[in-house]
C-alpha cells in the first residue's frame, strides 16, 4: 500500500509564520524568532523532500529568518548591531500581525460577498459563481502583495470615497469599452484604499451601472447601455 504524505497549503510566507505562530495559541510576539525561524525552514525542507514546488518568496523568508537567528548567536553585538536586529525582529513581528488582520478581512468580505450580490434582485444577470471568485481571488492577491510591500497604515494622499471611485469609473466608461478589474484596484496606495475602490466595484454592480464579464481568464467591467456618472443632474 503506498503512503501519501499532505503537508498543508499557504498562500505565502506570512500565512505559514502565522499558522505556527496560531498552533501555540499565544500571542505572536510571545514566541522567540529562533522558534519560528527553526520551524518555518523545517517545513520548507519537508516541502523540498516531497518534491513540491516551492514559491521563491519561502526562501527569502527562511534566508531573513535564519539570518536573524545566527546574529543573535553571535558572542557579542554591540549596541548598535543589537537595535538593528530587534529593528528586524519587530519588522517581522509586525507583517505577521498586519498579515492576520488583512486574511481576516479578505475572508470576511469573502464569505459575504455571494450573500452581497445575491441580494441585490435587481440584477438582470446574476454574477457568476466563478467570476465572484475571481473578484475575490484580486482582493486577496492585492491585499498580500500590499501587506509585504509596507508595514505602513499611514496614507499617502487624502482619503478618497466610495462615490469619487463609482464616477471615477463611470467616466471611463461614458464611450463604452471595459476595463479590468485588477487594474481598477492596482491604483490603491493604501488597504485602506483598496477597500473603497472594491467597495466601488461592488456598489456599480448593485446600481446595474457596471456589469462584471471574463475573458480570457481575465476579469472586465462594462457599463449598460445607458447610465450617468453619481451625482449628475
Amino acid at each position: 500500500m503506498e503512503l501519501v504524505f499532505k503537508l498543508p497549503q499557504f498562500e505565502g510566507p506570512l500565512d505559514l509564520l502565522l499558522h505556527l505562530a496560531k498552533k501555540r495559541k499565544i500571542n505572536v510576539r510571545q514566541i522567540p524568532i529562533s522558534q519560528l525561524a527553526d520551524e518555518f525552514i523545517e517545513y520548507v525542507e519537508r516541502m523540498k523532500k516531497l518534491d513540491l514546488q516551492i514559491a521563491s518568496d519561502f526562501f527569502v523568508m527562511a534566508s531573513q529568518l535564519m539570518e536573524l537567528k545566527s546574529k543573535y548567536l553571535l558572542p557579542s553585538l554591540s549596541d548598535r548591531e543589537r537595535q538593528q536586529l530587534q529593528k528586524l525582529e519587530e519588522d517581522i513581528y509586525r507583517r505577521i500581525e498586519l498579515y492576520e488582520q488583512v486574511k481576516r478581512l479578505a475572508d470576511h468580505i469573502e464569505k459575504n460577498l455571494t450573500n452581497f450580490l445575491a441580494r441585490r434582485k435587481v440584477r438582470v444577470t446574476p454574477v457568476p459563481y466563478v467570476q465572484q471568485e475571481k473578484l475575490t481571488k484580486i482582493l486577496k492577491a492585492l491585499l498580500e502583495e500590499m501587506n509585504i510591500r509596507s508595514s505602513a497604515l499611514k496614507l499617502k494622499r487624502l482619503p478618497i470615497t466610495v462615490d469619487q471611485v463609482m464616477n471615477e469609473i463611470l467616466a471611463k466608461l461614458t464611450n463604452g469599452g471595459e476595463l479590468e478589474v485588477y487594474e481598477i484596484l492596482k491604483k490603491s496606495s493604501s488597504r485602506y484604499e483598496l477597500i473603497v475602490r472594491f467597495l466601488a466595484i461592488l456598489e456599480l454592480i448593485h446600481f446595474r451601472k457596471v456589469e462584471l464579464v471574463s475573458r480570457d481568464g481575465t476579469l472586465l467591467v462594462r457599463g449598460y447601455e445607458a447610465f450617468e456618472p453619481q451625482g449628475s443632474s
